[in-house]
């Protein structure tokens, strides 16, 4: 599948996650940001969006937004019902954009929504309490 991957955050979030993503797994093609700021009109970030999209040209674009309900998850819904082959997920952390970047290299990866649900699955995984989670491991030596 050829998917495109676009970050879509409150702030430099979404940048800052793009650099550290590249800085782990090196520069990928079809992976962009873009920042939301307060001083920007909705329509504006619409536009910007949409942009983005038709720049990628991929099959599929799948957008990580920071927050549900913030308003870059609202951008990439308005602009989601013009826009065929379009999914958001929000709660963006840097683990789902690793596996999203990993497994979109993978010939056997299904279809976009097995895709969509084994990246929210990784991120859901690695959100630990890391305490508890190596006091379990030591108690268990």
């Amino acid at each position: 599948m050829n998917i495109g991957i676009i970050i879509i955050t409150h702030g430099q979030l979404a940048e800052a996650l793009k650099n550290v993503l590249f800085s782990i797994v090196g520069d990928k093609e079809k992976v962009v940001a873009l920042s939301v700021s307060s001083e920007c009109g909705l329509d504006l970030l619409c536009d910007g969006l949409e942009l983005l999209v038709n720049e990628l040209q991929t099959e599929y674009v799948l957008v990580f937004t920071d927050l549900l309900g913030g308003t870059p998850c609202n951008i990439a819904l308005r602009s989601c019902k013009k826009i065929k082959n379009m999914y958001i997920i929000s709660g963006v952390n840097l683990y789902m954009l690793i596996t999203a970047v990993n497994l979109r290299q993978q010939q056997e990866i299904g279809d976009i929504n097995m895709y969509i649900e084994k990246i929210i699955e990784e991120g859901r995984r690695n959100i630990v309490n890391v305490n508890e989670f190596f006091n379990k491991k030591l108690n268990k030596l």
